[in-house]
């Protein structure tokens, strides 16, 4: 008789243990990743993230509803810009997306995406990505993806030109694009985005570099009057995590980022083509003018972009900058 109460005993015990774990799990909080970007939230660059979190969001559905959420916090009016990395380096966010720019004095050798001659899917069967996560890890960041966007820089001027020469012309630029103006003769002059409109204005500066698309986010479009051809580099904006917080996700959860990464790299590449090619008549039809520069001047233009950018590389980072030369070039 005791043997049965005890029996009883154990099996109801055993039961409210389940009960109780179970109920534990049901209840317990939904994995979330807090995310800033680099532009505020209305800006055309954005497209690409959230392309990549409506993907998360619709996988996390499917296979595991309520587990993981992305919490968009915001862009630099939450964090600056220049900071967003940084922050994701301290575990203040868990997840940045940016333009390499942005957080050149993290990792020097993110600059090297602009010379990239690859799309970023190609640049993972490439191993480009494989020893450019490396380096992020070594900051204690977690590279995800490069989701912008296989899309060429312009120059956008108040007056023309007529060849690749830049002489006496002040140009707004981000460290992206510092030396290709440089090489051209130009004088950079370095302001956040923030400040463009009103150095245009006062004519601060003669023009500025930026996307395909984009400037009319800011309004720019109405100070200034030509575009000029060829594009150049291109937009590599990339996706980061702190690598504790990466390490610490359960596989399923890197599993299904990483999955999300690689889809929105497609997709985001696909939608900035069409952005771009949808982009050039509206900026026509308000009244900018496309300067096609000689053939002769579209070379030196591009060929003095391309070797200023990897003589400025590979002079700050000797040890890695000869090996990203290899992986995002084609071998001229």
């Amino acid at each position: 008789m005791k043997k049965s109460v005890f029996m009883v005993f154990i099996a109801v015990s055993f039961a409210l243990t389940v009960c109780m774990m179970s109920s534990q799990v049901s209840a317990a909080e939904p994995v979330t990743l807090k995310a800033l970007t680099g532009w505020p939230k209305t800006s055309s660059e954005n497209k690409a993230f959230f392309i990549f979190t409506e993907l998360v969001e619709q996988m996390v559905a499917k296979k595991y509803p309520g587990e993981l959420k992305i919490n968009y916090i915001g862009g630099p009016e939450a964090v600056k810009n220049t900071d967003q990395v940084q922050a994701a380096q301290r575990g203040m966010v868990d997840m940045v997306f940016t333009t390499n720019a942005y957080y050149l004095s993290v990792l020097p050798e993110v600059d090297a995406y602009k010379l990239s001659e690859f799309t970023p899917m190609e640049e993972r069967t490439k191993g480009a990505y494989k020893f450019m996560n490396e380096l992020h890890e070594k900051k204690g960041l977690y590279l995800l993806g490069r989701l912008g966007l296989s899309e060429k820089f312009y120059l956008y001027l108040k007056k023309p030109v007529q060849s690749a020469d830049l002489k006496g012309l002040n140009i707004r630029v981000s460290p992206m694009y510092l030396q290709i103006i440089k090489g051209l003769g130009g004088n950079p002059v370095v302001i956040p985005p923030t400040e463009v409109y009103v150095a245009l204005e006062r004519n601060v500066v003669d023009g500025f570099c930026w996307p395909a698309v984009g400037i009319r986010d800011w309004g720019w479009q109405k100070q200034v009057k030509y575009i000029v051809e060829p594009g150049f580099y291109q937009v590599p904006n990339p996706l980061v995590m702190n690598l504790n917080v990466w390490k610490k996700l359960p596989k399923k959860f890197q599993d299904l980022l990483t999955e999300a990464s690689i889809e929105a790299e497609k997709k985001a590449v696909a939608y900035f083509d069409q952005l771009a090619k949808d982009e050039r008549p509206i900026l026509i039809k308000e009244g900018l003018q496309v300067i096609n520069l000689p053939a002769a001047e579209q070379q030196k233009f591009l060929q003095v972009g391309f070797e200023e950018g990897w003589k400025d590389i590979v002079q700050k980072n000797p040890q890695t900058g000869p090996e990203l030369k290899k992986l995002l070039t084609k071998g001229k």
